[in-house]
């Protein structure tokens, strides 16, 4: 970053301190009714407990003519509306206009002054109510950012982000100016928008957290808290979408409760479920339906917002088993899943399913989380599970390797670019493995490695999923310091597949899971799940 930018900036630039004292605040939704909904959505959105919403003023609608600015209720009476229901609305923002550099990204000065403009004219408009604007959307993407702009994505967007800065930041300074706007969280892409500057010129850093399980988001959130500090200037990251596609409704409850549990301990400061209601496109991940009638997120979502949130920020509680998540909500409320084990609470706690519903006592933890009132202390049996490589991805007791026809190893670690941190090698550029997916390459195993910490008579286990039939299979072997012990044939056929055996542990053993490559290994990728565990009832699951 240049000297002059920094003293120039250095007054608008939220302090350390500030940060600091910034309150997470309820949970939000993302909402399309800048595209079209019936504005009786927004009663509906109301009556579960939805007081922030995320949705868009369209920059041509608005500016028709250059320098002057048409709020009408045809194009911004969802703003209104909302306002008046007491919301706050978080407004992402494209920075195109037919008036401005042909449609394309603003890129030119008069192009990125003139955005600015429109925004210090919708916050002028929407002053109290408009609290947060979101400076484009998902510009690590084809489609995020389009024109000379893409070709310079990081100079371009921090070009953008300081303009929008010192026009409307004097006037506005509560106004919460967003950069970044990752699909996913994307941690390399943002780190080198850092290293162009551009975090002196945003209040935070949205991302967008898509992923197929909860699991795992806090480590990637972890590194990109870890980039900002390299960079020398920590801001808070606010979640503006995040979901998945559901194949059962009840599954989005368990999902959300635990996505904002995660995302909250890992020090995410705002959340925006994607979506009020289903879509033709994402027709299960609305926490409604087309016509305003209620499914389990919801349920999920209205417990969160009037019961949890009020309690402030969940606080991860370490047990030192990175298999047990427990997440309290003041002093009394508790939110806990994990490996199997059982649990004593005090007589008089109260139990509540994921959806918020009322639930009988729980013994046993499972991987549905649970959410469990009216104690001040949780009592966690050990686990028979030893170790998961679902809940420890790239964390002890496993490590991860590439190994090649000589069984010559490679340490995989994490690799921060555009899209979701993963763990590879830059010399071996094929090799992918994340919390969802392994498979080998054309010249290297993937080997999983189990590090035991101590004694134990236990049985290895593996689920294999292949995405896609694999001709001819994968070679599957499972090792005891370099002693086979199992091996199977995966991916002939598109089906999963658990092996399981026996193993004698003493600390400091080894135990591999190796998938080795055979034919076609560029469609050799499956879900995996590898588990030690002391009972022969706890086989991996995938």
């Amino acid at each position: 970053m240049k000297i002059a930018h920094f003293l120039v900036f250095l007054a608008l630039a939220p302090s350390a301190s500030a940060q600091a004292q910034i309150e997470v605040s309820s949970p939000g939704v993302t909402t399309h009714f800048s595209q079209g909904w019936p504005l009786s959505l927004l009663e509906r959105a109301d009556g579960i407990g939805v007081k922030k919403i995320r949705d868009s003023l369209h920059w041509p609608v608005i500016e028709k003519s250059s320098g002057i600015y048409d709020f009408t209720g045809k194009n911004s009476l969802h703003i209104t509306r909302a306002c008046d229901l007491g919301m706050t609305v978080l407004l992402v923002l494209e920075p195109r206009n037919p008036l401005y550099d042909r449609k394309l990204t603003a890129h030119s000065p008069a192009a990125r002054v003139a955005f600015a403009n429109y925004v210090l004219a919708i916050a002028d408009r929407f002053a109290g109510c408009v609290t947060a604007i979101e400076i484009g959307n998902e510009i690590n993407g084809q489609a995020g950012m389009i024109g000379p702009a893409a070709l310079s994505r990081f100079a371009s967007h921090t070009a953008l982000l300081k303009t929008v800065y010192q026009r409307v930041k004097p006037s506005h300074p509560n106004l919460v100016i967003l950069g970044g706007s990752t699909n996913v969280i994307g941690t390399g892409f943002l780190e080198s928008l850092f290293e162009a500057g551009a975090l002196q010129f945003m209040d935070g850093v949205a991302v967008h957290p898509y992923r197929p399980d909860p699991e795992g988001v806090d480590w990637e959130l972890e590194r990109l808290n870890a980039a900002m500090k390299r960079a020398g200037n920590v801001k808070p990251i606010w979640a503006t979408e995040f979901s998945r596609d559901f194949e059962k409704p009840a599954d989005a409850a368990s999902y959300h409760v635990k996505m904002v549990s995660l995302m909250q301990g890992a020090g995410v400061s705002h959340t925006y479920w994607y979506a009020l209601v289903d879509q033709v496109w994402f027709p299960t991940m609305g926490l409604l339906t087309i016509r305003g009638e209620s499914k389990p997120a919801s349920l999920s979502f209205a417990y969160t917002a009037q019961q949890l949130s009020p309690l402030g920020q969940a606080q991860r509680v370490d047990h030192g088993d990175p298999a047990l998540f427990h997440f309290r909500y003041g002093p009394t409320t508790h939110v806990v899943w994990g490996s199997r084990r059982s649990i004593t609470v005090d007589a008089d706690a109260s139990f509540r399913k994921a959806d918020g519903s009322a639930s009988a006592p729980i013994t046993e933890l499972s991987n549905d989380p649970v959410i469990i009132e009216d104690t001040s202390d949780i009592r966690f049996a050990e686990s028979d599970i030893l170790a998961d490589s679902r809940y420890s991805f790239a964390r002890k007791p496993f490590t991860w390797f590439a190994r090649n026809r000589f069984g010559v190893q490679f340490p995989l670690v994490p690799i921060d670019w555009k899209w979701t941190t993963y763990l590879g090698n830059k010399a071996i550029r094929q090799m992918i493995v994340n919390p969802s997916g392994i498979g080998p390459t054309a010249q290297h195993s993937a080997v999983v490695r189990y590090t035991a910490e101590k004694s134990a008579t236990a049985f290895a286990s593996v689920c294999l999923n292949p995405f896609n039939t694999i001709s001819n299979g994968v070679a599957v072997t499972i090792m005891h310091n370099g002693k086979l012990i199992k091996s199977a044939q995966v991916g002939v056929i598109k089906a999963k597949q658990v092996l399981q055996v026996p193993v004698n542990l003493q600390s400091g053993d080894l135990v591999d899971l190796i998938i080795a490559p055979k034919i076609n290994p560029a469609t050799a990728r499956m879900a995996y799940n590898f588990r030690i565990t002391r009972s022969v009832n706890d086989a991996a699951e995938c």
